[in-house]
């Protein structure tokens, strides 16, 4: 039954999720917690000291992916069998930190065991850029206040363009994230883009730049991103899809989040929300190709005006690894089979 609840309630987080922030970086209005570092979606923010404990207890069941890149997201989840009115997240070193009170059902839900979920999604700034200790505290229905639990959040570099993708997902598994361009470029973890040269002489790269946990070759990144520069933005429509290509650990359940923004504002959806969330439950299959996101850009230029300025023959593709490798040869595999099994 908690298994059942916990997913319920990552499957009604994406409602959540639509009014995100705009944009991070530059708001004279936002703090500095805020603009270079990460907000909390329905948390009010408060100034001064992070709460001091006023008991000894320590927040238990406490899960939150340690790798973070800029302009992602992230959940922290906590299961307890303890009742909280409200939790403190915060930076260590920063002043300020984030209130958030959850809302029932979807941030607090109860089993027949009497535990309690609690789900707490975080939007990292697009200018974060550093490994931070997070903190997050609990208050409890007599108004007590645990210790600080603390947290490494490692920051992983990644590139970043005009458009940028991100994926995150809550444990080590082979998510994939793809994007499908208004040309028909596929750029996923076979095709993961590459470097060009402009008709001006300058080179640009684009594509995918993280293929987590592939084949199951775990890194504990749990996550992705897709970046395009605005020499190869191309007007028209984008689709976004995420893909369990292999559910390494069947027996747990998987959240993720991906977020589509356009210099650095959340791009309209026209297909569900943005950022769009959901949830791979126990014993998940595989290769789902779930489209997630779909929107349209009219700023650009065509696509033939990009092929233009491209120079002929300039494409130098990424260097696939290892274990991308395998999967693109186990995909072609696969596809052989369907075609003599027909």
């Amino acid at each position: 039954m908690k298994k059942q609840v916990f997913m319920w309630c990552l499957l009604l987080l994406g409602s959540a999720l639509a009014s995100c922030s705009d944009d991070d970086g530059g708001n004279p209005g936002k703090s500095e917690l805020e603009q270079q570092y990460f907000s909390i979606e329905n948390a009010q923010y408060q100034s001064g000291q992070f709460p001091a404990a006023t008991s000894t207890a320590t927040l238990q069941g406490v899960t939150v992916n340690d790798r973070a890149l800029s302009g992602g997201m992230n959940f922290i989840t906590i299961v307890s069998d303890v009742r909280y009115n409200r939790f403190f997240i915060g930076v260590q070193g920063v002043e300020g930190y984030w209130e958030y009170v959850p809302d029932a059902p979807v941030n607090r839900a109860e089993s027949d065991g009497g535990s309690n979920t609690y789900i707490i999604p975080v939007n990292y700034s697009t200018t974060y850029s550093s490994d931070i200790t997070m903190l997050i505290s609990g208050e409890d229905e007599s108004g007590d206040i645990t210790e600080p639990y603390e947290t490494e959040i490692t920051y992983v570099e990644s590139q970043s363009g005009d458009l940028n993708i991100n994926l995150t997902f809550s444990n080590a598994k082979d998510v994939d994230l793809h994007l499908i361009m208004p040309s028909g470029e596929h750029i996923y973890y076979g095709e993961p883009g590459g470097t060009v040269e402009t008709a001006d002489g300058h080179t640009v790269s684009y594509g995918l730049d993280h293929d987590s946990n592939a084949a199951c070759d775990i890194d504990n990144l749990n996550n992705e991103n897709i970046y395009i520069p605005a020499e190869l933005i191309q007007a028209g429509t984008y689709t976004v899809i995420v893909d369990m290509y292999a559910n390494c650990e069947p027996s747990i359940a998987t959240s993720w989040s991906v977020v589509a923004r356009y210099k650095g504002n959340e791009v309209n959806n026209e297909l569900g929300s943005n950022p769009a969330s959901g949830v791979y439950p126990v014993g998940a299959g595989e290769g789902d190709m779930t489209q997630v996101i779909r929107f349209t850009l009219d700023e650009g230029i065509s696509v033939s005006a990009v092929n233009r300025q491209i120079k002929a023959g300039s494409f130098k593709p990424a260097p696939l690894s290892p274990q991308s490798l395998k999967k693109l040869e186990a995909a072609k595999l696969n596809d052989m089979w369907r075609k003599q099994s027909k």
